[in-house]
């Protein structure tokens, strides 16, 4: 997606990636259905629309302003912040332990971002 996005603009990318994403997805959807059928489908329904369109389609804009904005090897390297925060919101905020794992990886990513930084 960094290289559909830095080769052809963010509308090019986009389309790449939510095809692909589509193309992969769409197996399971034939499979299991596209709506939800148990519990509450309208809810989880409306909830799975939100999801899809507001939080994606913002995060995604952002995303593909930031890649023209800077060159696509650093985007590349801050791209990978995103596990590290992620491991870092489930440790605060949702009672995820705190493993070797984990504290070795984000060193290792913010060694590579520092590294990055230097150069």
């Amino acid at each position: 997606m960094t290289l559909w996005a830095r080769a052809g603009g963010s509308a090019r990318a986009g389309r790449g990636a939510f095809a692909t994403g589509l193309l992969c997805l769409l197996p399971f959807a034939a499979l299991q259905g596209v709506l939800p059928s148990t519990g509450r489908p309208a809810l989880t329904g409306g909830a799975l629309l939100f999801l899809g369109t507001v939080p994606t389609l913002l995060a995604y804009r952002w995303y593909f302003s930031g890649l023209t904005a800077v060159p696509g090897t650093t985007a590349s390297v801050l791209v990978l912040l995103e596990p590290a925060t992620a491991a870092v919101i489930g440790v605060l905020f949702l009672g995820e332990p705190v493993t070797a794992g984990l504290v070795a990886g984000s060193a290792l990513l913010l060694a590579a971002i520092a590294a990055l930084a230097r150069t």
